[in-house]
């Protein structure tokens, strides 16, 4: 019995974090500041289409879907953590803000391919690139690997 009353209890629990996942749509004007001038910075005169908020367990990050078919995933607190066009080229705007060796490899390697993507992970970056090519790099801009 106590067994039983164990596993009704830890699935009770799980069932609570799965009903906190809750997506939403907002209006762009409640992004974060930051969130909003990133967009206005990097795709003047590009209309958002949807933005959706997405609230998960204790966390929250939101999505920004572009008329020109970009969607940029935001943390809570407005920095930017993945941008992807797609099969759009990422503007070189938002390839400045990264380390420069980043840019260098794939102009010195692979230059036949340009950056559609780009992530923000915990060791560094994900570069996607046109043709499904997926590259990882450190926090400095170093090559790590393909992915």
């Amino acid at each position: 019995m106590k067994k039983v009353m164990f596993l009704a209890v830890i699935f009770g629990v799980s069932m609570m974090f799965v009903s906190c996942d809750k997506e939403e749509v907002i209006s762009v004007n409640n992004l974060p500041a930051s969130s909003q001038e990133f967009i206005k910075t990097h795709f003047p005169g590009v209309t958002v289409t949807r933005v959706m908020k997405d609230t998960e367990g204790l966390g929250i990050d939101y999505t920004a879907y572009l008329a020109n078919g970009f969607d940029i995933d935001f943390e809570k607190n407005g920095n930017w953590d993945d941008v992807d066009g797609h099969i759009n080229p990422v503007p070189q705007s938002i390839l400045n803000l990264l380390p420069s060796g980043i840019v260098e490899y794939v102009s010195a390697n692979l230059n036949n391919y340009q950056i559609v993507e780009v992530n923000r992970e915990p060791y560094g970056y994900e570069i996607g690139l046109t043709g499904d090519i997926d590259l990882r790099f450190n926090s400095q801009g170093g090559f790590i690997g393909y992915d």
